[in-house]
């Protein structure tokens, strides 16, 4: 599962960066379309690299609570 969540990252990173560029690709780089789309496209990166991040912080958190939790439970028993 962890997989998929990686890949779907990924791939909304890269329309993000799709986005961002694409202005330049076809030619239209000095209009206010490709402003909105440079703006949207930095979005789309910043989210996807911020949900990495988060995922990660909450993993490590989670890891430690449950084996405190195990340790407490252990020596409740």
């Amino acid at each position: 599962m962890k997989s998929l969540f990686y890949s779907w990252t990924v791939f909304q990173m890269l329309v993000g960066i799709w986005l961002f560029i694409s202005p330049f690709v076809f030619g239209y780089g000095e209009t206010h379309f490709a402003t909105n789309n440079m703006i949207f496209g930095a979005i789309v990166v910043i989210l996807g690299v911020g949900t990495i991040f988060y995922e990660i912080y909450h993993k490590e958190r989670f890891e430690k609570e449950t084996v405190g939790a195990m340790e407490h439970a252990k020596e409740r028993a």
